[in-house]
């Protein structure tokens, strides 16, 4: 058998199997050679959903952990929480950097270095007892000088380093690799598949930056589980991630108001009285105001106009939860998006699939002190 991985994806390649993983139809001619499934993500964007195998993606992040220094662990912007849960304290045996991506979608007036603070914060809180070395604000997607620099920057602090790249599943993670091998020369057709979908990456991609002496390991992205996306279906989980901005809707919600999300979240203002919330979601999440038992109705119902899912992917269950939100706080829903409180503390309700991870933290954009 042969041990010839996609350079895409890093799945082992063979061609005797079409239904399972790294199946290729070998080209009459062609320098570069990637599985089918891969060939379409890159030509056509279509997504052939791959079994998801924690135990095989442990294992593949267990061996290149064992060649490595330290651990390169990619973060979203937009899903702090659901890009470093905490369930993952047990595979961070050596030193942590942090790179946060998709700095772009933050308002121009937030300064990146203000993420790095804030990501450090959260590892505190998280992971209090586990080695972090840095934290990085970057953008894979941004080429302008400021953009060029940061990643500059990141290579630096590796030089000489032999790294495992971790992630939650569609943090950008094989982005920001390619950015950083695009800037070696290295030609397109050998960079690794990039797509809006989940779990692109299926094994793991060994990839040096000759420049300055690294080995990268690319591992396969987990899907935490808590996160919004992870109980939909893949081509719904990317609708739910912002592509360019994120979607900012400010409101003085009054008693029994409430806002809906995509048709998979509500939130009522349950305060004696008018309260100032902030909403962020991608662009593509619906954001619809309304009040009482018409959004009751609403939410039950997730009309065409509202919902982001197929009506067949409606998650089974949801639960109703209830928090007093601080101003300078943010009530997060993970993979979905968040609600930041103004001048007074909100009595929140809150309606949510069961198993997605919400809570309250410090507020992510903007002011902290209400």
């Amino acid at each position: 058998m042969s041990n010839k991985k996609c350079p895409g994806c890093g799945v082992i390649l063979q061609k005797n199997a079409p239904d399972q993983p790294g199946f290729y139809i070998p080209p009459e001619k062609a320098e570069t050679v990637f599985c089918q499934r891969c060939f379409r993500l890159r030509h056509y964007g279509q997504l052939k959903k791959a079994a998801d195998d924690i135990a095989a993606i442990d294992r593949e992040i267990q061996t290149a952990l064992k060649k490595s220094d330290l651990i390169l662990l990619v973060t979203d912007v937009f899903d702090p929480e659901g890009s470093m849960p905490v369930a993952w304290a047990r595979l961070f045996t050596l030193p942590v950097l942090i790179v946060v991506n998709k700095a772009d979608l933050l308002p121009e007036r937030t300064p990146w270095a203000e993420m790095a603070t804030w990501f450090q914060d959260l590892w505190t809180r998280r992971f209090p007892e586990r080695e972090l070395l840095g934290v990085k604000v970057v953008s894979a997607r941004r080429h302008e000088p400021e953009g060029l620099a940061k990643l500059a920057a990141l290579k630096k602090e590796l030089t000489g380093k032999k790294v495992t790249v971790m992630g939650a599943a569609n943090v950008g993670k094989t982005s920001l690799l390619t950015s950083l091998l695009a800037a070696e020369d290295q030609k397109k057709a050998q960079l690794p598949t990039i797509s809006r979908f989940p779990g692109t990456t299926q094994g793991t991609s060994t990839w040096t930056l000759h420049s300055c002496g690294v080995t990268l390991y690319d591992t396969p992205g987990f899907l935490p589980g808590g996160r919004m996306g992870d109980l939909l279906t893949p081509e719904t989980a990317s609708r739910l991630l912002p592509e360019k901005k994120l979607q900012v809707k400010l409101w003085n919600l009054p008693p029994d108001g409430a806002v809906l999300l995509g048709g998979l979240v509500g939130v009522w203002n349950q305060s004696p009285d008018v309260r100032t919330l902030v909403f962020f979601a991608g662009e593509k999440t619906t954001i619809h105001r309304s009040r009482g038992q018409k959004a009751e109705a609403l939410q039950q119902e997730g009309p065409d106009w509202l919902r982001v899912y197929h009506r067949q992917e409606r998650p089974a269950r949801f639960g109703e939860k209830f928090f007093t939100v601080q101003p300078g706080e943010d009530l997060y829903i993970s993979g979905c998006g968040w609600v930041a409180v103004k001048r007074e503390a909100a009595r929140l309700r809150l309606l949510v699939p069961a198993g997605v991870e919400v809570g309250t933290r410090p507020s992510l954009i903007g002011r902290r002190d209400g």
